[in-house]
């Protein structure tokens, strides 16, 4: 056998959607984190001086272990994601068995983190109203930290909301059709 007629298989059109479209959705998942580094400290502070609009006190939300401002442990959660995303996506696309196999293992995982994600933010009046109680306006706090970030931000982000699920069925369906399996196969 001569070694130098070897050739690497040409990518299939599924693999390489799938992996672009893995890329887009780390890409998506850092929205969030990387705005609330820009805007926190101004939304947090919009957040504060809305508590004292409503005659309670600015420290209301610290008491509580409340932050709009992005930093430590809540950059952790949708780093990693992103991180694991595109390192599936590499793999994938670098024609790694592994990325199919982990890739059918971890975005179905994806998949039920952003149904959470998609939950709490449908929910998140209500439960910061349950953590602040009967006295504070929830809504009103939330509704002048919106205003702090950029219009098309928010739209964005309420995108990222829709399409991040959709981008991880999409991929799980491509990786099991036919051709991607057949491509993965040694």
């Amino acid at each position: 056998m001569n070694f130098t007629d070897i050739r690497p298989r040409p990518r299939t059109v599924t693999v390489t959607v799938a992996g672009v479209l893995q890329l887009l959705f780390a890409l998506a998942f850092l929205i969030a984190p990387v705005a609330g580094l820009v805007y926190g400290a101004d939304v947090q502070a919009a957040a504060e001086a809305e508590l004292v609009r409503q005659g309670l006190s600015p420290s209301l939300l610290a008491e509580n272990n409340l932050h709009f401002d992005e930093g430590g442990y809540a950059l952790v959660l949708p780093g990693t994601t992103a991180l694991i995303a595109v390192t599936l996506a590499w793999l994938n696309l670098a024609g790694r068995r592994a990325g199919r196999i982990l890739t059918l293992i971890f975005q179905p995982l994806f998949l039920a983190l952003d149904v959470f994600i998609l939950t709490s933010q449908m929910s998140q009046t209500q439960y910061l109203q349950s953590i602040l109680g009967e006295g504070v306006d929830a809504q009103a706090i939330l509704d002048v930290s919106d205003r702090v970030y950029p219009a098309w931000l928010l739209a964005v982000s309420d995108a990222r909301l829709i399409v991040t699920p959709v981008v991880s069925l999409v991929v799980i369906v491509l990786l099991v059709l036919p051709s991607a399996r057949a491509y993965f196969r040694k």
